[in-house]
């Protein structure tokens, strides 16, 4: 999708014009170097489903049976935003659909809710304690045995550090400016983009999207293309991401692996199960 389209007053800046010539120039570009080192729904689904056969077949060694929900790569591909919110809301089509609503499909029935409808025995097979673990952690350590030791939270850590340094970059708060300037011309009177969404007249807990909200949104999203805020922002994480993969080779090499291992693990496990041979 890309936003030739501006509010009002905005088109006829030059400045804006060139900052948005620049760079990506819609959300299926928002790819980021850290992505290569994080699951897709296709991935997650493989890796749940085959958990969920160890689980299985840990809780029948204890007598009991269990029917865990299947994990949808579709169901979750449709609940995963990816980078379109990293930069707030910037996907004009679910701004004009949700304002800053985030979009909400139907939730799949997750292990912690499917575990919780269950009796309260069944339960402590399932969680285990601190000295006897349960099936799940059980099954989680079946994938992982063998596979190299990697730094999950540390990944998660550095996403959001670069997300936030890269806010401070020149080239971002001169765009942010230019947001700002261009909101206003459009009626919207707000200092950061932050500050829109942060706007006490929506109710983001509720689910009723009012037409002001929409038409706020729809603006903040044409806003942060024509000023370029989008382009900067991703530029300015992408050169950072891509300093501390340079930096830390070893960490990523190693995330590297550790995912590769489980994915192949569980794609046998998954095998296993098909051909008969998980009981």
């Amino acid at each position: 999708m890309l936003l030739l389209i501006s509010t009002a007053g905005c088109a006829a800046d030059e400045p804006m014009r060139q900052a948005h010539a620049t760079g990506v120039r819609s959300v299926a570009q928002l790819v980021l170097p850290f992505d290569a080192y994080k699951t897709t729904p296709e991935q997650r689904a493989v890796l749940g489903n085959a958990h969920n056969l160890l689980v299985v077949r840990c809780m029948r060694e204890e007598g009991i049976s269990i029917e865990p929900p299947a994990e949808d790569p579709a169901t979750l591909a449709a609940t995963d935003p990816g980078n379109s919110r990293r930069y707030g809301v910037v996907d004009t089509e679910a701004a004009r659909r949700y304002g800053y609503h985030l979009a909400r499909p139907p939730s799949p029935d997750t292990t912690a809710s499917w575990a919780g409808k269950l009796p309260k025995p069944t339960r402590h097979h399932l969680y285990g304690t601190a000295a006897d673990r349960g099936c799940l952690d059980r099954a989680t350590l079946t994938l992982e045995r063998g596979a190299r030791k990697a730094d999950w939270p540390w990944l998660s850590l550095q996403d959001s550090l670069t997300l936030e340094q890269a806010a401070k970059h020149p080239s971002v708060t001169g765009a942010v400016k230019r947001w700002e300037a261009c909101m206003s011309q459009a009626g919207h009177s707000y200092p950061a983009p932050e500050a829109a969404i942060a706007d006490s007249r929506w109710n983001l807990e509720e689910r009723t999207v009012t037409e002001d909200e929409r038409l706020t949104a729809i603006a903040d999203t044409h806003c942060k293309w024509s000023s370029g805020l989008v382009a900067a922002w991703h530029a300015a994480d992408a050169d950072l991401q891509r300093a501390v993969i340079r930096d830390n080779r070893d960490r990523f090499d190693a995330l590297r692996a550790n995912l590769g291992h489980r994915l192949r693990k569980a794609s046998s496990v998954l095998a296993d199960h098909e051909g008969g041979q998980v009981r």
